[in-house]
């Protein structure tokens, strides 16, 4: 296959692919289809037209580019280090570890996963940051996203107006860099109040009226392991400990997280909840009055032993629902077609029926079902006309395909296929990864910049990787 990354950027009229199937996702599938694009707007999706021009991929399948609905590209860098913890000893220790790492650290971390968000098929990402850095690696990289600012604040001070004052400043900085890059539009900014054991009610109420008068979309860590229901149903377990220790003044709220959430006036703007493992049929309630949508991580979920979240009684509540691969470091990589499989294995052994959740309706989630849950369907998720060429093309020829690549695409992409099946990934009709290459990257030099930041965790941080350790024996 030709390089097709010149091409693309110096084409002057529409470009044409064809493939073995297209699938548009919002419209039934085409067997010998193609599309076309100018401009970086998507101009025909179709049957494969007779007459000669268009690039053939073979047999393949082009489909919109995943949406993945959270993500934390900025801890690339600490990938595999903290394995096999349960949940509350392996976010301290998370926490405790991001110290080490500088402002260069981050953007180098936070470009590494954007390659491979792009070699994974992934062209639109939500993504919780702390340190910023994302903006940064989604403006270099050519994806497109929403980058949400992380927001803590359990402890009574500092005052509401002083965190509201510091946010400001933050997003003022991230906007300034889209502009500078040209990124304005296609990265687009929201805010993350980070969970309801970070932010205390006062200022989740004062967030939410500054994300609804300002018009960004907020995301929230929700009902997700058990040491989280403890605390907020009968005032115990590990983070009520941790609060003690620290003189954080806590009472029984004898509500479940969401409750709270809804309680303290969280859910007043525009909100993405994340995980959900633990939402009851009142919280689904709660959050579908509320028009929020839904980040489902199954396998983070799975990982941390948080639990499988009730996705068929979600879907019955027509919420927006996304898949999401969370953190490097809780899901080890952004292969969404494993993401894709543990949403419909979960869900199919939590509801004990092969029906709980089809490859169809895998391949909805992972695409405009994303764009929906991130408010972005009106220009990606699905292949049609006027939306943005933002696709992704996945071979179907190896041999874990093999037959079923040839009459079956949906079950291929969802039961076999895998991220090294991806060869094209264009944002925009331009080409962010293309077989093996890295258009808009220097990945080589990443890597050595993120191994050497690596290099430094592990040596400054090796009293809190001695006690990680520990936590696992």
């Amino acid at each position: 296959m030709p390089d097709l990354t010149d091409l693309l950027r110096n084409a002057d009229g529409p470009v044409r692919l064809k493939a073995r199937w297209v699938l548009p996702i919002s419209g039934p599938l085409f067997e010998d289809g193609e599309v076309a694009f100018e401009g970086g707007t998507l101009t025909y999706v179709g049957r494969a037209r007779p007459d000669a021009g268009a690039l053939d991929m073979g047999l393949a399948a082009i489909l919109p580019g995943f949406v993945n609905v959270h993500a934390h590209i900025e801890y690339t860098v600490l990938r595999g280090l903290l394995e096999d913890m349960p949940f509350f000893p392996w976010i301290r220790s998370l926490t405790a570890l991001k110290a080490f790492l500088t402002a260069d650290d981050w953007i180098t971390s936070a470009s590494l996963g954007a390659a491979e968000m792009a070699a994974a098929g992934v062209t639109t990402i939500g993504d919780a940051c702390d340190a910023g850095a994302t903006v940064s690696a989604l403006a270099s990289s050519g994806l497109r996203g929403t980058v949400f600012r992380e927001v803590f604040g359990i402890e009574p001070s500092p005052p509401v107006a002083q965190t509201l004052d510091i946010l400001k400043r933050q997003l003022a900085q991230m906007t300034s860099t889209l502009v500078r890059s040209g990124a304005e539009g296609r990265v687009q900014l929201g805010i993350s109040p980070h969970a309801p054991y970070t932010v205390r009610a006062e200022l989740f109420e004062a967030l939410a009226d500054f994300a609804d008068q300002s018009g960004y979309l907020q995301t929230i860590h929700l009902a997700e392991s058990p040491a989280e229901e403890a605390l907020f149903q009968i005032g115990g377990g590990p983070f009520k400990e941790m609060f003690d220790r620290r003189g954080i003044p806590w009472e029984i709220k004898n509500i479940s997280p969401i409750a709270y959430a809804k309680q303290s006036g969280a859910l007043a703007a525009s909100t993405l909840a994340v995980h959900c493992v633990h939402a009851t049929d009142d919280d689904i309630t709660l959050l579908a009055n509320a028009g929020a949508s839904v980040a489902h991580c199954p396998r983070s979920n799975g990982k941390l032993g948080a639990g499988l979240a009730p996705l068929r009684a979600l879907r019955a509540r027509g919420l927006g629902i996304g898949l999401g691969t969370d953190s490097m470091v809780s899901g080890n990589s952004v292969d969404f077609f494993e993401e894709m499989r543990a949403a419909v294995y979960g869900a199919r052994a939590r509801e004990q029926d092969t029906q709980a959740l089809t490859a169809k309706e895998a391949l909805f989630l992972a695409t405009l079902g994303g764009a929906r849950a991130l408010h972005r369907e009106r220009e990606i998720g699905s292949l049609e006309r006027g939306k943005r060429a933002d696709l992704c093309v996945v071979r179907l020829d190896g041999i874990h395909h093999a037959p079923t690549g040839d009459d079956s695409p949906e079950a291929a992409l969802v039961y076999s296929a895998r991220a090294s099946d991806v060869c094209l990934t264009l944002v925009d009709g331009q080409a962010v990864y293309d077989h093996s290459r890295f258009p808009t990257l220097d990945v080589a030099r990443l890597r050595q910049s993120v191994s050497a930041a690596r290099k430094k965790v592990r040596t400054e941080g090796e009293k809190i990787l001695g006690e990680a350790n520990q936590q696992r024996k």
